[in-house]
């Protein structure tokens, strides 16, 4: 095995467990939100009902698969589409078991890494970065966000309540920021550093801004952060449409993440729209302190 794949596979346990920590720092924000650790994973849900809040981590495939599907059922409940994540190949028998449990196969967003963590190269002429540490940055990060993912602007009160706090007890901190071309907001992505892996995520980029150097440098100022806080290597799940630009970042592939999902379909997808709107409604109805965002200061 060669030196730069030790370094690689070393800190991957590291960086499976960032993968998780990442997502329940953000979920823990959200109405209704509850964490399990149970052998062999950890079950993340919250009442928002889209399936990357609501999630199965398979940490050990050598586990009753079916016990874990099963618990995971009960978890989750009808009304919740959940998905399932492995990092690395899942076992052959996986498959049957999730068309039992009604999951369908869903995209894999490979793991990449940066390590060590390389000084950030000079961003692009007219960008600017900042982190987000008020009512008017969080407005801008949370435009960019929408625009970039298409997601709908009305659902912030309940996707994105706050900047999460930094979480003392699972050793996390969190930080989000926001990329700026000559004072237009442009650019967004968020970090979570734990034992001392620089987590990635919500990398986006508006797009009219797209090729030109936004999404790498608003990744760059997340990873920059990291190492300040002390992480000596970067981690993050790769789109189809971001793995590119990682590439040629410096990041290199070193876990798969095979996935399973319940399939929304109309009716699904018609009862997730009421509830998201209730939620927002009882969001506002609680005062400015709940409907508005709570910052990380």
């Amino acid at each position: 095995m060669s030196s730069a794949s030790s370094r690689i596979e070393e800190p991957l346990a590291r960086c499976h467990r960032n993968y998780v920590e990442s997502l329940w720092q953000y979920v823990r924000s959200m109405p209704g939100a509850e964490r399990r650790d149970r052998a062999g994973g950890v079950l993340v849900r919250c009442h928002v009902p889209v399936g990357l809040a609501n999630t199965v981590f398979i940490l050990d495939p050598s586990v009753s698969l079916d016990a874990v599907l099963a618990d995971s059922s009960e978890f989750f409940g009808p009304r919740l589409p959940w998905r399932v994540i492995f990092p690395g190949p899942a076992p052959e028998r996986f498959g049957g078991l999730a068309e039992r449990f009604g999951l369908e196969t869903a995209p894999n967003e490979p793991g990449m890494v940066l390590d060590p963590i390389a000084p950030a190269p000079a961003g692009p002429s007219g960008f600017t970065t900042r982190s987000v540490t008020d009512r008017a940055t969080l407005s801008d990060f949370g435009a960019v966000w929408c625009e970039a993912f298409e997601l709908p602007a009305w659902t912030l009160p309940v996707v994105l309540p706050r900047v999460p706090p930094d979480d003392p007890e699972r050793g996390a901190q969190n930080r989000f920021f926001v990329g700026y071309e000559r004072g237009r907001p442009v650019s967004c992505s968020t970090l979570t550093v734990t034992e001392r892996v620089a987590g990635i995520a919500s990398v986006g980029t508006v797009p009219k801004a797209r090729g030109r150097g936004f999404g790498s440098a608003i990744t760059w100022a997340a990873i920059e952060s990291g190492a300040a806080l002390g992480a000596d290597i970067a981690y993050l799940s790769a789109s189809r449409l971001g793995y590119p630009v990682y590439d040629r970042m410096g990041f290199r592939r070193a876990s798969e993440y095979p996935s399973w999902q319940i399939p929304l379909g109309f009716l699904r997808l018609l009862r997730a729209v009421r509830t998201l709107r209730r939620l927002v409604r009882e969001a506002g109805s609680a005062g400015p302190a709940s409907s508005g965002v709570t910052l990380n200061l």
